[in-house]
C-alpha cells in the first residue's frame, strides 16, 4: 500500500489526443478496470491476472469470452467487460471504416468475438459517445514510453513524501475531530467518525472520483477546482479555498499538463488526511501537535520489519520518526532480480492516533478499524481487497517455565490481536495491533491476574523467525503467510496454557486425600475455578476453529497455505480435546475430594462413637464389680437391735466378724477382676479377627 505510486497505463504522446473520458480508463491497470466494472468479483481473479501477466487495460480488452471465463468471471461480469472494450473503441479510426457486422456482432478491433446482451446503465459505464482512438492495435498501445512513465512515477512519489508541504497545506484546512472524551461518548464510532473523516478506501475514493469525472464531463471534460473541492468535502475535508487547491495542483500537476488521475487524487486525499492528523505541524515530532492528542498522549510505538528472501530490515518507529514513516515509502529492492519487500508493521500498544494514521496510510476499511477499537470476537473477513482477522488470545502471565512444576497456580492473561493483510495480487503488507482484552477481567472466572507479561511473546517469536535465518521459508512467502504465522503462534499460546493446567491439576490431584496440608492448599475451590476457566478456553478454541475454517475455504489466499493451515487445525483439535479432558478431570478431582471429605467425617464420627462406647463399657464394668460390695455394706450397716440392745444380725457380734467381711470382699474382687480381664481379652481377640476379615474383603473388592 505504501509503495511508490505507479502510473498503471501509458501517457505516451501517441495517446495525448484522446479525450479525458477515455484516458480515465486507458491509464488504469487491468486490476483497476476490474474493480471499477465488476467490484464484487472474486479476489482469486486478481491472482490469475498476475499469473497470466494481464497488466494493462489493453491486455484486458484483448481477452475473449473464453479467456474471461478462465479468469473466473461470471457471465454478467464477462458481458460488462466485453461491452466496455467494444464501446471504448467504437469510434476508433480502424472500426469507423468497417462494416457494422464486423464491429457489432463480429470481430472487434482487438480481434475477439463478442455478442453481449444489453445491460442497464450503471455508475461504471463510460459515456455513450467515445472519442477517436489513434490506433486499435494492441501492440501499438502497449508500446509505452518507459522513461516518461518512470519519470512521472518518481515525480508523484517524491511529492507524496514531502511531509512539510502537506502539513503546511493541512494547516489551512479546518481540523478533523479532536476530542478523545467525545469520541468515547459516541455510540457509533464508524458512522460518526471513521466513515466521515478517515474513509480513504479504494471503493470510496473511486466513487468520489467517478462522480467528479461525471461532473467534469458535463462542464467541459476537465476536473476543475470546484469539482475537486466538492470531492474533498465528501471525504471530510471541507473549507478548502481556491488558493490552497491551486498550490496543490501546481505541485502535483504543473500547468495542468494532463487530466487529474485517480492515483493523483488518492495521493492528495491521503496526504491531506495525514497532514490533518499531524495537526498541520511543521515540526518533525509526532507529539508536536500539543492541541491534538486523540489518545491522551500515548507514545507512538511501531515495530517495522521489511523483508524478502535476501534482506531483512527492522526499525523501531518512535515519536520523532513517525511522521517520516507515515509520509514515506518502504525501501526498494537493492537489485532488480529481487522480489519486492514485504512489510510487517506491529503496534504493541494500542494508540488511537497511531491507528488512524495507519488507517489513512494503508487505506484500512472503517468496518475493520471499528472492530479493532471495539475488540470484536475472533473472526476473519474481507473488506475490499484486504483481509482482516481478530484473535482473542490467551497466554500465560509470565515465563512458562514458572508453571512447569505445578506448584504455582495458573495465571492467564487475555489480549486482543488484530491483523490487516493486503489481498491479491500484491500480498505485500501486514499490520498487526495488540492490546489488552478489556472484557477479560469480567469474563474470566476468578478475575484477571493483572497486566500480562507474555502478551507480546508471539510478536517477539515472529520477529526472531524473520530476522534469524537469512533464507528461511517464511521470508520467501508473501504477507498471507505472516497472517498464518500470527494464527499459528496464537495456537501455540493456547497449548502452553493447557499444558500449565495439565501440570497444575496433576499436582492438585496428588493433594486429594492427604490429611496433613496447609489451610490454603485445599484443592476443591481452585479446581472448581479451573473447570470454569477451561470452559472459557474451550470457547476461545472454538472461535479459532471457525476462523481457520473460513481461512481455508477462502479462495483469495495462496494455495500453498493449505498444508500449513491443516497443521494449525490439527493443533486446535488437539487443544480442544485436551481442554475437554481437563474439564472432566476437574470434575473427577472435585468428586474425589468430596468422597475423601466424607470418609474423613465418617472416621471422626466412628472414633467418637468408639470412645463413648469404651467409656460406657468401663462404667458398666465398674458398676458390675462394686454393686455387690455396696449391697453388703448397706445391709451390714443397718442398725437393727433386740430388746436388750444387742444387734439383730449375729455376724455383727462375731469375734472376728470384721476380718471375715474384708476376706470376703477381697476374695470377691479377686475373682471378679480375673473374670473381667479374661472376658476383655477374649473380646479384643475377636474384634481383631473381625477387622482383619473386613480388610481382606475390602481389598478383594477393590481388586
Amino acid at each position: 500500500a505504501d509503495h511508490a505510486h505507479r502510473r498503471p497505463f501509458s501517457e505516451s504522446p501517441r495517446l495525448r489526443n484522446v479525450s479525458p473520458a477515455f484516458q480515465n480508463f486507458s491509464r488504469m491497470t487491468a486490476a483497476a478496470v476490474l474493480r471499477t466494472l465488476v467490484p464484487k468479483c472474486d479476489s482469486a481473479v486478481f491472482g490469475r491476472l498476475t499469473k497470466e501477466r494481464v497488466r494493462t487495460a489493453t491486455d484486458l480488452a484483448s481477452l475473449d469470452k473464453d479467456d474471461l471465463r478462465d479468469l473466473g468471471l461470471s457471465m454478467v461480469e464477462r458481458c460488462r467487460i466485453i461491452r466496455w472494450a467494444r464501446d471504448s473503441l467504437a469510434m476508433s479510426p480502424v472500426t469507423k471504416g468497417r462494416p457494422a457486422s464486423e464491429t457489432s456482432s463480429g470481430m472487434s478491433a482487438f480481434g475477439f468475438v463478442h455478442d453481449p446482451p444489453p445491460i442497464p446503465n450503471s455508475s461504471w459505464q463510460l459515456p455513450n459517445a467515445m472519442p477517436d482512438v489513434p490506433s486499435a492495435n494492441a501492440g501499438a498501445i502497449e508500446d509505452i514510453d518507459e522513461d516518461d512513465e518512470a519519470s512521472s512515477e518518481r515525480h508523484l512519489d517524491s511529492i507524496a513524501q514531502r511531509a512539510e508541504f502537506w502539513c503546511a497545506i493541512a494547516s489551512a484546512v479546518p481540523p478533523v475531530f479532536r476530542r478523545q472524551s467525545a469520541l468515547k461518548s459516541m455510540r457509533d464510532v464508524r458512522e460518526t467518525i471513521l466513515e466521515e473523516w478517515f474513509d480513504v478506501t479504494h471503493e470510496r475514493v473511486m466513487e468520489v472520483y467517478t462522480d467528479m469525472f461525471k461532473s467534469s464531463s458535463r462542464n467541459g471534460g476537465r476536473i476543475n477546482a470546484h469539482d475537486l473541492a466538492e470531492g474533498f468535502r465528501r471525504c471530510g475535508i471541507a473549507g478548502v479555498d481556491d488558493v490552497t487547491l491551486a498550490r496543490v495542483m501546481d505541485v502535483v500537476n504543473p500547468c495542468y499538463q494532463s487530466e487529474l488521475k485517480l492515483e493523483e487524487f488518492k495521493m492528495i486525499l491521503s496526504r491531506l488526511k495525514l497532514g490533518q492528523l499531524f495537526g498541520g505541524s511543521t515540526g518533525g515530532g509526532f507529539r508536536a501537535r500539543a492541541s491534538y492528542e486523540l489518545d491522551g498522549g500515548t507514545p507512538v510505538q511501531l515495530a517495522i520489519v521489511d523483508f524478502n528472501s535476501h534482506h531483512c530490515v527492522t526499525r523501531e518507529i518512535t515519536d520523532a520518526r513517525f511522521r517520516e514513516f507515515c509520509f514515506g515509502h518502504r525501501p526498494s529492492p537493492q537489485e532488480r532480480t529481487e522480489t519486492p519487500l514485504i512489510r510487517w508493521a506491529h503496534m504493541p500498544e494500542f494508540a488511537l492516533t497511531t491507528l488512524l494514521c495507519l488507517t489513512v496510510k494503508y487505506n484500512l476499511h472503517p468496518l475493520a478499524v471499528e472492530d479493532v477499537i471495539e475488540q470484536r470476537p475472533t473472526k476473519i473477513e474481507r473488506y475490499g481487497s484486504n483481509f482482516f482477522a481478530t484473535v482473542e488470545q490467551l497466554c500465560l502471565d509470565g515465563d512458562p517455565v514458572l508453571y512447569s512444576s505445578g506448584q504455582a497456580p495458573v495465571c492467564v492473561a487475555g489480549s486482543h490481536v488484530s491483523a490487516f493483510c493486503s489481498g491479491a495480487p500484491m500480498f505485500d503488507t501486514v499490520v498487526t495491533i495488540a492490546q489488552p482484552d478489556r472484557s477479560f477481567s469480567h469474563s474470566w472466572p476468578g478475575g484477571a491476574c493483572g497486566q500480562s507479561i507474555g502478551s507480546q511473546r508471539w510478536a517477539e517469536r515472529l520477529r526472531q523467525r524473520l530476522t534469524s535465518a537469512p533464507r528461511s521459508r517464511l521470508r520467501e512467502r508473501r504477507a498471507d503467510f505472516i497472517l498464518y504465522q500470527v494464527l499459528d503462534l496464537s495456537t501455540d499460546e493456547l497449548q502452553h496454557v493447557l499444558h500449565a493446567y495439565t501440570v497444575r491439576l496433576g499436582y492438585l490431584e496428588g493433594l486429594v486425600g492427604q490429611e496433613c496440608r496447609a489451610a490454603d492448599q485445599d484443592p476443591c475451590g481452585e479446581v472448581s475455578t479451573c473447570r470454569m476457566q477451561l470452559k472459557v478456553v474451550m470457547r476461545r478454541v472454538r472461535g479459532m476453529q471457525r476462523l481457520l475454517r473460513h481461512f481455508r475455504q477462502h479462495p483469495g489466499f495462496s494455495p500453498d497455505l493449505s498444508g500449513y493451515l491443516q497443521d494449525v487445525v490439527e493443533h486446535l483439535d488437539e487443544a480442544y480435546e485436551d481442554a475437554v479432558h481437563l474439564s472432566e478431570k476437574c470434575t473427577n478431582i472435585v468428586q474425589e475430594q468430596h468422597r475423601a471429605a466424607d470418609q474423613r467425617d465418617q472416621k471422626v464420627h466412628q472414633e467418637t462413637t468408639d470412645r463413648l462406647n469404651n467409656t460406657l463399657f468401663i462404667l458398666t464394668v465398674g458398676t458390675f464389680i462394686f454393686a455387690p460390695m455396696q449391697f453388703w455394706a448397706a445391709v451390714y450397716g443397718m442398725n437393727f437391735v433386740n430388746e436388750d440392745g444387742t444387734p439383730s444380725m449375729p455376724e455383727l457380734v462375731w469375734k472376728d466378724g470384721y476380718l471375715f467381711f474384708w476376706v470376703v470382699i477381697v476374695g470377691y474382687l479377686a475373682i471378679t477382676l480375673t473374670v473381667t480381664v479374661c472376658f476383655y481379652r477374649r473380646l479384643m481377640r475377636r474384634s481383631t479377627k473381625e477387622l482383619a476379615i473386613e480388610g481382606c474383603t475390602a481389598s478383594c473388592t477393590m481388586v
